[in-house]
């Protein structure tokens, strides 16, 4: 089981005996009033034992902070129940790994919004059968050096900033949404490398500086 709850957009996806199962919905700020029955349904329509689940994931952040939390409780939750383990994904790479299964390209930088002027970045390098971290997810509130020289070569996706400029057309993708299935392959490769952590390990990433109430970041 994957849950992706950490920004507008809820998707759920479920793994049994080969089949994957997919429930996704946008939901703004309601995620609290609608996840619980997603997961439930997408159990009960295809006849699946929630105590069976042996992996659940969670994507950990940095995204919204409520968003995350549900997400991790959940994961939490579920797992405890089950004996099962978790794991937590960089929400920013949940995101990539969907442009990367929908487009097929293996380079991409992720731009998440925060609040106001501020946008979380982070780039990836995929394929197949890994995924790299060529830039860990930072908080931004103006371009860095780093994304100047790299944005008319490599693909962008997510939440394009104000202030992001004298980038092609064709090189930022604005219109995907973070899919909870495109992380589910990664999900088993990472059990099988001994990565996935008890219940009480499931916990969401911060970053310095991201607090609702600071106004100015570091850079």
């Amino acid at each position: 089981m994957f849950i992706e709850t950490s920004g507008p957009y809820c998707s759920l996806a479920l793994r049994s005996e080969g089949k994957d199962f997919v429930e996704s919905r946008l939901l703004n700020k309601t995620h609290n009033e609608h996840v619980l029955t997603m997961l439930n349904r997408l159990y009960e329509e295809n006849g699946i034992e929630r105590l069976s689940t042996n992996l659940v994931g969670f994507s950990a952040g940095p995204g919204s902070f409520t968003g995350v939390r549900i997400g991790a409780a959940i994961a939490q939750a579920l797992a405890f129940a089950s004996g099962g383990k978790v794991l937590a994904i960089q929400s920013p790479m949940v995101l990539a790994m969907t442009a990367f299964e929908r487009l097929s390209a293996s380079n991409w930088w992720v731009s998440i919004k925060s609040r106001k002027n501020l946008f979380y970045l982070a780039q990836y390098e995929i394929s197949s059968r890994d995924v790299q971290v060529l830039r860990a997810p930072e908080l931004f509130d103006l371009e860095p050096e780093w994304l100047m020289e790299i944005k008319n070569q490599v693909n962008g996706v997510g939440q394009q900033p104000e202030w992001l400029v004298n980038i092609e057309g064709d090189r930022f993708y604005s219109g995907l949404h973070p899919e909870a299935d495109s992380v589910l392959d990664l999900m088993e490769r990472l059990d099988l490398e001994g990565m996935s952590r008890a219940p009480e390990f499931a916990l969401p990433v911060y970053l310095e500086g991201d607090s609702p109430w600071v106004k100015t970041v570091d850079r």
